[in-house]
């Protein structure tokens, strides 16, 4: 009787095995870990496209990540700096205000040689070193800051080097750079797809709370994700803490317009 229940139970425990891993492949394709190590790798397993902090990983876990079949995006900043980067004394010279609500961030002068030699060969170099094909490009918002030609121009420049370089790029945010790129026609030509966060949800820095987004700022993106979309771009999304009803609403929104989207635990993205 005791052998019979242990063999049941193991057929039992296979077959829920079976399903999670059905599961798993079926509804996670698009995961953004830029707050996390190595050592958390496990949870990449149910995704098909995942964006890490490249400075957390050596050759050998990306090689390992791409032979299992996982495209893999390497964050890359382009148009703030950190002070927690061990480069950030050689580049003070070349930094503007202070980046509001991230408090150890500061945006970059992009239309300085100086930073664009970091971007497009320092750290682009670095990644083709570890292997990684794909860059998640954040703060091209930068020229809403800054909107000047000169910003523009220079924002322009480095992408067209990046994707000269083989690159899969991803442009994260930077509403109002990609809207330009649309109206002049080079989006395609710069970059292969769109990440836009807080389409449905939304975060308040000031009073540390996560919401539901304003039905105005919803609409807007949609309008602004269509027209990417339209443009042949691959559209992506990340959320905050989306509850289950607003989940599966998310989840038909995306299916309806092919876009890929991830439900993240915060905005440290780990």
């Amino acid at each position: 009787m005791k052998a019979k229940h242990i063999k049941c139970l193991a057929v039992l425990f296979s077959a829920v095995t079976v399903l999670l891993v059905a599961c798993c492949k079926d509804s996670f394709d698009y995961g953004v870990f830029i707050g996390d190590d190595i050592n958390q790798q496990k949870k990449y397993e149910c995704y098909d496209n995942i964006v890490v902090d490249p400075s957390s990983f050596k050759s050998k876990q990306v090689e390992t990540l791409k032979a299992d079949g996982k495209n893999v995006y390497a964050y890359l900043n382009i148009g703030s700096l950190e002070n927690a980067q061990p480069y950030y004394k050689s580049y003070e010279d070349v930094l503007l205000d202070r980046y509001d609500g991230w408090p150890d961030e500061h945006w970059a002068d992009v239309t300085k040689e100086k930073w664009q030699r970091l971007v497009v060969q320092d750290r682009a170099r670095v990644y083709k070193e570890r292997g990684l094909d794909g860059l998640f490009i954040d703060n091209t918002d930068v020229y809403y800051r800054y909107h000047t030609p000169e910003v523009y121009q220079s924002l322009k420049s480095m992408l067209a080097s990046l994707k000269r370089q083989g690159f899969k790029l991803i442009v994260n945010g930077g509403d109002v750079f990609v809207s330009e790129t649309l109206k002049d026609g080079s989006a395609k030509k710069l970059y292969d797809g769109v990440n836009q966060e807080d389409v449905f949800t939304t975060y308040d820095f000031n009073k540390k709370k996560y919401g539901r987004q304003a039905k105005k700022n919803t609409d807007y993106y949609e309008r602004y994700l269509k027209q990417a979309r339209k443009a042949g771009l691959d559209v992506y999304i990340v959320e905050y803490r989306a509850g289950r009803e607003l989940s599966k609403k998310i989840d038909a929104y995306c299916d309806r317009h092919g876009y890929k989207w991830y439900n993240a635990d915060g905005i440290n993205l780990n």
